[in-house]
C-alpha cells in the first residue's frame, strides 16, 4: 500500500511541476506517507496531508516546505484549495479546519463522528462538501450557516461537485449519488465500493 501512495504521489507531482524543477527535487517533509494532494489552480503550491498528523504547504518551483499545519489528531486524509487561497485539511478525528495565514485554522467548519475520507469546494466557491466514514457527506456554506447532512447506506468514501454545483457522492454501499439542491438523489448502483470520484 505504502508504494502504491508513493507512486500516486510521484504521479500527480510529476504532472504538476515544470519540466525543470521535475528532475532531481524530492520533496521531503513529512513523517509517514502522503495520504492527500492539492494542487493550486497556477500550479505554483502543493498542500499534501498525511499520516503523521500533518498538511504540508509547498513551493512547487523550488519543492520547499513553506508551511506545516498541525491541528488534527490522526491521519489528514483530504485536502483541499479554496478560491481565496484558503486551505481545507479533513482528517480521521472527523474535523474539517478552514486555514488562512494563521498558526492555527481560522475555524473548524464540520465535525463528522467518523474519519474525513473526501472535501471538494463547489464550483461557485461558496460551500465546502466532506465526506466521512459515519455514512454522511456534509455540505457546509463558508458564510457560517448550516451543514446540509446527505447520507449514504455505510461510509461515504468520496465527494465532488459536477460543474452545476450538484453534489456527487460515492461510498462503500456501492453506489454514485448525483443530489439535487431538494429531495432524493439519483444513485447508481456499481458492482464493487467507490473508493474516489
Amino acid at each position: 500500500m505504502r508504494n502504491v501512495l508513493r507512486l500516486l504521489v510521484h504521479a500527480s507531482l510529476a504532472v504538476a511541476l515544470p519540466a525543470a524543477a521535475r528532475a532531481e527535487m524530492p520533496m521531503r517533509g513529512h513523517g509517514g506517507p502522503v495520504r492527500a494532494l492539492a494542487v493550486t489552480p497556477d500550479g505554483d503550491r502543493a498542500l499534501t496531508g498525511s499520516f503523521d498528523q500533518s498538511a504540508i504547504l509547498w513551493s512547487l518551483a523550488d519543492g520547499t516546505a513553506q508551511r506545516i499545519l498541525r491541528f488534527h489528531e490522526g491521519a489528514v486524509n483530504a485536502v483541499a484549495w479554496l478560491p481565496d487561497g484558503g486551505m481545507l485539511t479533513g482528517a480521521e478525528d472527523g474535523r474539517v479546519a478552514l486555514w488562512h495565514a494563521g498558526p492555527e485554522p481560522e475555524r473548524v467548519l464540520t465535525r463528522h463522528a467518523g474519519p474525513v475520507t473526501g472535501i471538494a469546494v463547489a464550483p461557485d466557491g461558496r460551500t465546502v462538501a466532506s465526506s466521512a466514514w459515519d455514512g454522511t457527506a456534509r455540505v457546509t456554506p463558508l458564510d457560517g450557516g448550516p451543514a446540509q447532512v446527505r447520507e449514504h447506506g455505510g461510509n461515504v468514501n468520496a465527494v465532488a461537485f459536477l460543474p452545476d454545483g450538484r453534489l456527487v457522492t460515492g461510498g462503500y454501499d456501492a453506489t454514485v449519488r448525483i443530489w439535487p439542491e431538494a429531495g432524493e438523489p439519483r444513485a447508481i448502483q456499481l458492482p464493487t465500493p467507490v473508493n474516489a470520484l
